[in-house]
């Protein structure tokens, strides 16, 4: 299998954005991070858009969103399309990497979206991922049955989890994102300690089907539960997610799943958790997935 890369202007590709998130983060993101991995598997590329079996169309989506003020009343869409008119061959043979919420916001034909944050927009899902967090040197101790610590506002589903387990001693449920293990530490607030106290890092959706924390919480060694009306844990025809993982589509589900939970097996899936997303899904591991989705695309063809 050939892929092409297309040339865009160097407009498409912003060198940042304006506003970096989580606040621990750096400047990088999925978008950056494929384009740089297929550069480095060079037998998969061809120069010519004849031979190959597939397009990649690399805009950094989700800088160029951001940079323009979350392209809210359309900022920046114009010029965009203006932009990226004509840079599509053949629609059907392109595909694409989005992180930003409801991806490309504009057309972009039959093209393929492997789309970090699902909102309205239809794609293959693939990790949502930031900078590693620091981890104490010394061992934490399971305390809380789930921690969730973060915003409410941003989906419903958040209000209805905070309304249901923020007063139950066995979960910590708050607001706000501290980052750093230092930090808040005399509260007991801060947002590592929290999740490395847990048997289970709830993950709700929030403005996407995706949450940093699913990620964050693997990355810890404990086992994340995404809970939202999409399962949107990605790769599934590759990883088992259920060895790993635990999955609610709604509070009441949410709560018989925690009611029954196995403490052994939560710290199971944790540890397994670590291994899959060290070897699988930090950034350049996660992009071996995309060519094997791609792959069966292909073979589904008539």
């Amino acid at each position: 299998m050939k892929i092409y890369i297309i040339s865009v202007p160097i407009e498409l590709q912003p060198v940042s954005q304006s506003l970096i998130y989580p606040t621990h983060n750096k400047d990088y993101g999925v978008e950056q991070d494929f384009l740089i991995w297929l550069k480095r598997n060079s037998n998969s590329l061809t120069k010519d858009p004849n031979e190959a079996d597939w397009h990649y169309l690399p805009i950094f989506w989700t800088r160029w969103h951001i940079n323009h003020n979350f392209a809210e009343n359309g900022e920046g869409l114009s010029e965009l399309r203006s932009l990226a008119k004509d840079m599509i061959i053949d629609s059907e043979k392109t595909f694409t990497i989005t992180q930003f919420d409801g991806g490309t916001l504009i057309d972009i034909g039959k093209a393929i979206q492997f789309t970090a944050a699902k909102t309205i927009n239809e794609g293959i899902d693939i990790p949502i991922l930031c900078s590693l967090h620091k981890s104490p040197l010394f061992s934490v101790k399971k305390k809380f049955l789930g921690s969730f610590n973060g915003s409410f506002d941003t989906h419903l589903i958040r209000t209805e989890m905070f309304d249901h387990f923020a007063h139950n001693p066995l979960f910590n449920i708050g607001n706000g994102l501290p980052t750093r293990f230092y930090k808040r530490l005399i509260q007991g607030k801060q947002f590592n300690l929290n999740i490395l106290a847990s048997y289970v890092a709830l993950c709700p959706r929030g403005t996407s089907a995706n949450s940093f924390r699913f990620f964050e919480a693997m990355q810890l060694g404990v086992a994340p539960c995404l809970v939202g009306d999409i399962d949107v844990r990605p790769f599934k025809k590759f990883i088992n997610w259920n060895e790993i993982s635990y999955y609610a589509s709604d509070i009441t589900q949410l709560d018989v799943l925690l009611k029954n939970i196995d403490k052994s097996e939560a710290i199971r899936k944790g540890k397994m958790a670590k291994k899959i997303f060290f070897r699988d899904l930090y950034y350049q591991k996660w992009c071996k997935y995309v060519l094997l989705e791609l792959k069966d695309i292909l073979k589904a063809k008539p």
